[in-house]
């Protein structure tokens, strides 16, 4: 029985590699749709059939900064200001993104209940009404600016408080009381 051919071993990847940081130039790429794909065509280089792109700093500046990631989740570059890009593409990516990162944000806490080291929380969003559970809050809060808070159920869906002191008052009680 003969021996295989071993399979070339990868180059290792130094850190200083691992953390450069690729600009796409938006006035080269073409974003496309073909199903539930979005695929890339960068003008002069290369076609992608699966890509995704993800908001770098999705709280502090969601409209900028985007991670643009093929189909192995391996990043390709960032996009600084996808305001550049062409009209077609930029409306497909912000559909997209929105999709990715629907956060109802709350407007008023109807109800809670502590139940076996869970809560449940009754909240009105801009989305309707929404019932969700969290456990160990402290975990599953994020605070990205003064007064916001946005809190992650059990299932990792979000939601935004977006100025904690713009809540009424019972709101804010069951909110406290529950952190």
């Amino acid at each position: 029985m003969a021996d295989e051919p071993k399979a070339p071993a990868e180059a290792p990847v130094s850190l200083a590699e691992a953390a450069q940081l690729v600009l796409l130039d938006p006035k080269k790429l073409r974003f496309f749709r073909h199903g539930d794909s979005l695929r890339l065509t960068v003008a002069d280089d290369r076609s992608l059939l699966k890509v995704a792109v993800l908001r770098a700093f999705p709280l502090s500046s969601p409209r900028r900064y985007l991670s643009v990631r093929d189909g192995n989740n391996k990043e390709l570059g960032m996009i600084p200001d996808p305001e550049a890009l062409d009209a077609e593409s930029r409306a497909l990516i912000e559909k997209d993104l929105e999709r990715r990162y629907l956060v109802p944000w709350v407007k008023r806490i109807v109800a809670t209940k502590e139940r076996f080291g869970t809560v449940d929380w009754e909240m009105e969003t801009d989305r309707g009404l929404c019932k969700l559970t969290t456990r160990n809050l402290r975990e599953n809060v994020q605070r990205p600016a003064p007064g916001r808070i946005i809190i992650t159920d059990v299932d990792g869906n979000r939601f935004d408080i977006r100025d904690v002191d713009a809540l009424d008052a019972e709101s804010q009680r069951m909110l406290f009381q529950n952190m």
